[in-house]
């Protein structure tokens, strides 16, 4: 039995990018993370679209979820381990590479934010390249997941994309 849920967690962490629920984990400073979208495009012309992407350290990289139509219902779940003060959530909205990239591919219009401590709100995300930051309640979080709702739709490309999505743990770091 332990060997199937090892093999079940190595499957979500270091599987196919075109996978459903993937994974990517990461360490810093301030713990464990570990971010886990619904779908991933498959890769093309060398470029890959995983949960990777969207911690910021990636240069030009970027998540396109990777179900047929615009990618509504599609979703990204960042968790903590520990949990972590949280009040402000950082997010680059598209294929933010490029002016082309962004205007060919779908961005999110609308949102669902949720956590583990029961917040929930609809957010609407601004149709811009720029980094954006929504506050959320102060709370100690060990997971926080946003879902897609409605997209500007793209030129070229019915994906949905989204370039950055994180928490900003630096915040209360001193506190």
């Amino acid at each position: 039995m332990l060997r199937i849920a090892i093999a079940f967690v190595a499957t979500l962490v270091l599987g196919p990018a075109w996978a459903a629920e993937t994974c990517h984990a990461y360490e810093t400073q301030f713990g464990k993370f570990r971010t886990r979208v619904s779908s991933v495009l498959a890769p093309q012309a060398g470029n890959t679209y995983g949960p990777e992407h969207l911690n910021g350290t990636t240069d030009g990289g970027t998540w396109c979820e990777g179900v047929p139509g615009s990618g509504t219902g599609q979703s990204i779940t960042l968790y903590h381990d520990p949990r972590q003060m949280i009040r402000t959530l950082n997010i680059t909205n598209g294929y933010a590479k490029s002016d082309d990239t962004f205007r060919n591919n779908g961005r999110v219009r609308s949102a669902r934010i949720e956590t583990d401590r029961g917040y929930k709100q609809t957010i609407t995300l601004k149709d811009t390249r720029e980094p954006q930051k929504i506050i959320i309640p102060k709370a100690h979080i060990a997971w926080v997941k946003l879902t897609i709702l409605d997209v500007y739709p793209g030129a070229r490309h019915a994906d949905t994309c989204v370039s950055e999505f994180l928490t900003n743990v630096e915040e209360f770091a001193n506190n």
